[in-house]
């Protein structure tokens, strides 16, 4: 059963309980591991983590996402599609980067981590007047779930890096596919 929307709560990772961080599991070790161990990062101030907690899953993390600024060169056409003109003339365009989200694994395909991605997309809204951009650019793991996630909600593979990876002789398939979404866009 889905969580009731709306009643999700935030906190910074360093606030967080330690032993709460610990138990998180979403099935990704990588995931896992990075919010436990990623307490003491955040002295270099490159991202920010954010946990997600909900009061129908007592003394547990629902979940998690890290964002940090970011560009992203786009090409003629992913410009054209955005309605940038000619007269924008940037070489990459200013982008929010959802470089982690996880959400703990017995609560996965119940609809909640369209929830906390929706919760993270009115966050990045909310901060608008701290940092301006008009994308979310994620690297999603190259795992089809994941990737089939994402484009549900409403991100587009980016051809700009797609190129790029043809162009630098990428024959093995990518651990991560960059994706990319633009803000101002409803679903």
């Amino acid at each position: 059963m889905p969580l009731a929307e709306g009643e999700f709560g935030l906190l910074p990772v360093t606030e967080a309980p330690p032993e709460l961080l610990a138990a998180f599991r979403c099935g990704k070790d990588h995931l896992d591991h990075f919010v436990v161990n990623s307490v003491g990062m955040h002295a270099d101030r490159l991202g920010l983590t954010t946990v997600v907690f909900h009061p129908e899953v007592q003394n547990a993390v629902v979940g998690y996402f890290t964002l940090a600024n970011d560009a992203i060169p786009l090409n003629t056409s992913e410009q054209a599609e955005l309605g940038l003109h000619d007269e924008v003339v940037l070489t990459a365009f200013p982008a929010v980067k959802l470089c982690r989200f996880a959400v703990a694994q017995g609560l996965q395909g119940q609809g909640v981590g369209a929830q906390i991605l929706e919760l993270v997309m009115g966050e990045i809204l909310d901060a608008e007047s701290l940092s301006a951009a008009r994308l979310v650019i994620v690297d999603a793991d190259n795992d089809p779930p994941v990737l089939r996630f994402y484009e549900r909600h409403g991100f587009e593979r980016s051809l700009w890096a797609e190129r790029q990876a043809r162009n630098h002789g990428g024959r093995s398939p990518p651990a991560a596919i960059k994706m990319i979404r633009d803000i101002l866009r409803t679903l």
